[in-house]
């Protein structure tokens, strides 16, 4: 279920671009596992759903690949024309701006990707991604565990409950997995264990907080994020950490 109000716009002016370096890490490990498998880029025409700032989308078409790239929010994909254009690479990436529902699916793909993304969050996403491709679909999700200690005390705080930062709105990896055992589908996956942390000022980090909250439906208290804050300040930053794992299945549908 997509946020009701502008939550990834507003993520979107701190959201990393292709060129983060733990980003780029993450993709580089993610694409060579891929071609690892003998999956070709060069040339192919791919649909990046849920696509953001381009953190794929990009170097996909660094690789020669032909990418239409899909996402909900503005915001990234202004991130993602501007990127783009700065790399040379307009010609070689087209952005559409819709959720997955409503995507005209008007060709097949020769490879679907959808890394990360609350785009696909149901079954009846899941099959409207299988069918979008010709033959080849990439998934990457959360795998066992997402620890990001701040969003976790921002959501005790307010509710006195855990949080389960690993759900993000998207289908785990393993869920993914289980629905292409269920179909008869041959695939590989395979998990890897990442982190990175986000330094913000203090008013970015609880304009941060705000949208983690309210994308929750929990309204903020202004006392207890200020109060939860000032606990993660080093050096005038607020650090926020994030360990995760992370799982990437490969499929072919031909």
């Amino acid at each position: 279920m997509e946020p009701a109000f502008n939550f990834w716009d507003n993520m979107a002016k701190r959201y990393p671009r292709f060129n983060d370096i733990t980003m780029s890490q993450d993709v580089n490990h993610i694409l060579n596992w891929c071609q690892n498998k003998n999956v070709s880029f060069e040339g192919a025409s791919i649909l990046d759903i849920g696509a953001g700032t381009g953190t794929i989308a990009i170097p996909l078409a660094q690789k020669g690949a032909q990418v239409t790239a899909m996402d909900i929010s503005e915001g990234m994909l202004a991130a993602l024309n501007e990127d783009a254009k700065e790399q040379g690479l307009s010609a070689k990436v087209s952005t559409h701006q819709s959720d997955w529902d409503s995507f005209p699916l008007n060709q097949k793909y020769d490879i679907v990707i959808a890394s990360m993304t609350p785009a696909i969050s149901d079954l009846q996403k899941i099959e409207k991604m299988l069918g979008a491709t010709k033959g080849i679909g990439i998934y990457v999700g959360w795998g066992k565990y997402r620890i990001n200690k701040l969003v976790e005390a921002l959501v005790k705080a307010h509710t006195k409950e855990e949080e389960d930062c690993a759900s993000g709105g998207c289908i785990k990896a393993n869920q993914f997995i289980e629905i292409l055992k269920e179909k008869n589908i041959p695939f590989e996956s395979d998990f890897f264990a990442t982190s990175w942390v986000d330094m913000y000022t203090f008013d970015e980090a609880k304009e941060y907080s705000y949208d983690q909250l309210k994308r929750k439906e929990i309204t903020p208290d202004e006392e207890i994020v200020e109060s939860i804050l000032v606990s993660f300040l080093k050096d005038d930053k607020v650090h926020v950490k994030t360990e995760a794992e992370k799982g990437m299945v490969l499929w072919n549908v031909a």
